[in-house]
């Protein structure tokens, strides 16, 4: 987000600001299980001066009677009266901490009040970063060390100074660090609201909302941790602990060709329920309604029998997999895969389908189905638990008929094996985003390119000269790393659609120093996390879809000089039931 929102807190009770300093102090023990802050309510704050409490005076006794006693030895002499003894006053109460302010105080008086919002120790406000002790800036300092090992961050972290809560938004974009509306486990939630603004650290990702820890927010110097939606912050991804688990390999529709200008589509809705539509019908019901994962886009391919063949992830993290029948779709268990990771399904030479797919502890597997049209026991590719499991393993064809498979590590690297020849190969590049699929394609002229996001949001163009893969250039654009592109042949050009970081998708060509001639910018969804899909239609033209979480989209890119002038709904891309 290139602009400042100004969005305001939901929670009252903003006591303190987040301000920085500069000074140095030793730290103390962790006070709570749930709040490991070394100066977990050890802080203290000048104090306005109280009246010393003075005990209540004892009641006054009665003055005693003296009653004459006879004397023995001296008579007429009286004795001097008995006074009693009054009791001793009741002991004070023992002083009691007071966790706003760090200091003891008597009970039977006011509590203490600071002066000045300023905590320290030993007189020194200032922690081991160079923040203000019991800041929201402070506790964040102390996550990024402690949760993130983002080792020397501070108040002057690469050589910038990062100061109140407002400017660290600002700092991380001249740094080069991604901001943006999308929560990850570990990344800084920042706002510019109140004076100075405030930070908070991201603890846990749910539907539409995000868990922050933070410091001096509802308590004044004190810890505290709630639920919000995801729209109150902006997020600074410094060093992510995870990526979102919002985020997947989802697309709002995939499609093949049949080799006579029709698309066969298949798609997950928001509710989890798999619809498939051959060319020229309605999109009809496969398998359980709400068991797939939203999160994960089916994959289907065409047998040379014109049978589709169709695999989805499940919200249980089952891959299932079947092809046509008279009475519909016969879907079998077949593996596992992580369900933010979408299958993949290619024909190989002997014309039977492949299925590559990625676990959810990050093993890479393929399976072949067998001439008695069974699925063959998985293969393992690479290291065990080194995949991205919020990627999709990617399977095409070069000009020679190879299979290719492309899989990225949790790492960002990129590897591409021939399946004939089973040699896994590092790609040269830049490290990819590990929440970004890429798009293998072959051309008309048989070239076969690979698309990816790189980490940084470029994105990078690779092609296949022989057994080789060479880096070809970048395509213009500030993409979202969240985001998967699509690329066909649309009028004759490889194009590629992808989502922009402010949620634009942008439609160019997919080969470097190429003009296109359609329109560049064609939807925004607003969301950098929804990726584009592309659908062809005889008659009808050639289709992006974009998904803007309500429902999805079609805006048409171009038609065929045949085409028939009339209605041109998103029911004819076939993506809508």
């Amino acid at each position: 987000m290139g602009n400042k929102q100004g969005r305001r807190a939901v929670a009252a009770g903003l006591a303190s600001a987040c301000v920085a300093a500069a000074l140095l102090v030793a730290s103390g023990p962790a006070a709570h299980a749930s709040d490991d802050y070394p100066w977990a309510w050890q802080g203290q704050c000048p104090i306005i001066p109280q009246a010393p409490i003075e005990p209540p005076p004892p009641p006054p006794l009665p003055t005693p009677t003296p009653t004459p006693t006879p004397t023995p030895d001296k008579p007429g002499e009286t004795p001097d009266p008995v006074v009693p003894t009054p009791p001793p006053p009741p002991p004070p109460p023992p002083p009691v901490l007071d966790p706003v302010t760090g200091h003891m105080y008597d009970p039977r008086g006011p509590k203490p009040t600071c002066e000045r919002r300023v905590w320290s120790i030993n007189g020194s406000i200032g922690d081991a970063w160079g923040f203000v002790l019991r800041n929201c800036t402070s506790f964040v300092a102390w996550r990024m060390q402690e949760r993130n090992r983002l080792a020397g961050f501070s108040n002057h972290f690469r050589g910038h100074h990062w100061g109140d809560a407002r400017n660290w938004d600002d700092v991380a974009r001249t740094l080069g660090y991604r901001v943006d509306t999308i929560p990850a486990i570990g990344a800084v939630a920042q706002s510019d609201a109140g004076r100075v603004g405030h930070v908070a650290w991201v603890t846990d990702v749910g539907p539409g909302t995000v868990t922050i820890e933070e410091y001096n927010h509802a308590t004044p110097g004190g810890y505290g941790i709630r639920t919000v939606p995801v729209g109150e912050f902006r997020y600074l991804h410094l060093d992510d602990v995870a990526p979102s688990p919002l985020i997947g390999s989802s697309r709002p529709v995939v499609s093949v060709s049949d080799g006579l200008g029709e698309s066969w589509t298949a798609r997950v809705d928001a509710a989890g329920t798999l619809r498939v539509a051959r060319p020229g019908r309605p999109a009809r019901l496969v398998g359980v309604p709400g068991a797939f994962s939203p999160l994960a886009a089916p994959a289907i391919v065409l047998d040379p029998r014109g049978e589709a063949w169709v695999a989805a992830t499940t919200t249980d993290g089952r891959v299932l997999a079947g092809t046509t029948r008279r009475a519909g779709f016969a879907l079998h268990a077949v593996g596992t895969a992580a369900p933010t990771s979408s299958p993949a399904l290619a024909l190989t030479r002997t014309r039977r389908p492949l299925l590559a797919t990625i676990s959810p502890a990050g093993d890479l597997s393929t399976r072949r189905l067998t001439r008695e049209r069974r699925w063959s026991r998985p293969l393992r590719v690479g290291r065990p638990g080194s995949w991205a499991t919020h990627t999709a393993p990617v399977l095409g064809h070069d000009g020679a008929g190879r299979t290719w498979l492309v899989a990225v590590t949790s790492g960002g690297a990129t590897y591409a094996q021939s399946v004939e020849r089973g040699r896994l190969v590092r790609l040269p590049g830049p490290a990819g985003s590990i929440t970004s699929t890429p798009a293998l394609t072959r051309a008309g002229d048989g070239t076969t390119y690979l698309h990816q996001v790189a980490a940084t949001g470029q994105l990078t163009v690779r092609g296949l000269a022989g057994p080789d893969w060479r880096r070809i250039g970048t395509v213009a654009g500030s993409w979202s790393p969240y985001a998967s592109p699509a690329v066909a042949e649309i009028a004759g050009e490889l194009h590629v659609a992808g989502a922009l970081s402010n949620g634009a998708v942008l439609v160019r060509s997919a080969v470097p120093g190429r003009r296109s001639r359609l329109p560049v910018r064609v939807l925004s969804s607003g969301d950098p996390t929804r990726s584009p899909g592309l659908v062809t239609r005889s008659n009808a033209g050639i289709f992006v879809v974009a998904d803007s979480r309500q429902a999805a989209r079609a805006r048409l890119l171009t038609r065929p000089a045949s085409a028939l002038v009339g209605d041109s709904a998103p029911t004819r891309a076939g993506f809508t039931p």
